[in-house]
């Protein structure tokens, strides 16, 4: 470095300091989203693998499918990753030392952070504008991001924590008039509703029925798509501009197209303005970016600028650049 001149250093700084990895890792219980990208605020890949919440899986499985993951960004990379950040879903979230028996070895001389999945969520919208993240899961939940950098939320903590109560009353007097595929269809969501926390079997079961026509699934998908509206409209008033972009986020709004499509259209009156997007992997690119922000000083709106560019590319593109196979079971068939 001696014999190389000023400039000539700070050219390779910046060059080393280009290769530098950052990973956002956000955990649903059952498998994890992925997103690497470096430090100029480039999403350089997307992916899934098994979940990394030893707390469901024990550490063992936990590890291995951390191992998985950082072989699935390649295995070359793993010197060049800089900082992870993991996020998991509310009520089974880890604390950095937790975490410890579980990054040991993987990722040493790494920036390990855990950030809140909700405000992972909203941070990796694709907009420097205004922005909500509506998440339609166990709990109904809304995401305000001002552009000043305020967080407000709306939740409905009885809406969606076993929607197969909310419809029982309407399914109870199909499931003993009506048909042999209606008792089937009803007996399928009873075990759903008793049997898992994963709703994504559950939304495409209600979106299914919804297109044949059934009236209990209209009536109930409908009812969660007006109350996933209202919690929009809760946080309405505190718009500062027409446009805010609202991301659409969790199983029963990813997993049901008639849920979907009500809750967008519904939006679009109130809203017309809005930009009303699908947003399958913003707490994964929300932790990375929180990732890569602790590290960067000084360049924080040149990086922002970047990711968001990025970011609309990856949403547009539409596909993962990978799967980390799960050593367990934890991977299901949906990823909730």
């Amino acid at each position: 470095l001696s014999q190389l001149n000023e400039g000539q250093v700070g050219l390779l700084r910046q060059l080393s300091m280009e290769t530098r990895l950052f990973l956002g890792i956000a955990d649903t219980n059952y498998c994890t989203f992925v997103v690497v990208g470096d430090s100029s605020g480039e999403i350089l890949s997307t992916g899934r693998g098994g979940s990394v919440n030893h707390r469901y899986w024990g550490v063992k499985t936990a590890r291995s499918n951390l191992k998985r993951i950082i072989e699935a960004v390649g295995q070359e990379s793993r010197s060049k990753i800089a900082g992870v950040c993991f996020t998991y879903k509310k009520g089974h979230q880890l604390t950095q030392e937790e975490l410890l028996p579980v990054v040991a070895g993987l990722v040493d001389d790494t920036v390990v952070q855990v950030e809140d999945y909700a405000t992972s969520g909203a941070l990796g919208l694709h907009s420097p504008k205004e922005r909500l993240l509506l998440m339609g899961s166990q709990v109904g939940l809304a995401v305000l991001q001002s552009e000043g950098g305020q967080q407000h939320r709306a939740q409905l903590g009885e809406l969606l924590n076993a929607p197969g109560r909310r419809i029982d009353a309407q399914l109870a007097s199909w499931a003993r008039w009506g048909t042999s595929a209606e008792l089937a269809d009803f007996l399928k969501i009873q075990e759903l509703q008793e049997n898992g926390q994963c709703l994504s079997e559950l939304a495409e079961l209600l979106d299914r029925l919804s297109r044949q026509g059934n009236p209990w699934a209209l009536a109930a998908a409908s009812d969660i798509a007006l109350d996933l509206v209202r919690l929009v409209t809760r946080l309405g008033k505190r718009f500062s501009r027409p446009d805010p972009v609202i991301g659409l986020y969790g199983p029963l709004l990813l997993g049901s197209e008639f849920i979907r499509q009500r809750v967008q259209y519904l939006l679009g009156l109130l809203f017309p303005q809005a930009e009303v997007v699908r947003a399958p992997l913003a707490p994964a690119k929300g932790a990375y970016l929180s990732s890569l922000l602790t590290r960067k000083s000084g360049a924080e709106q040149e990086v922002l600028t970047t990711f968001y560019n990025s970011a609309r590319s990856v949403m547009q593109r539409g596909w993962l650049d990978f799967v980390a196979e799960s050593s367990s079971s934890t991977d299901r068939r949906y990823c909730c």
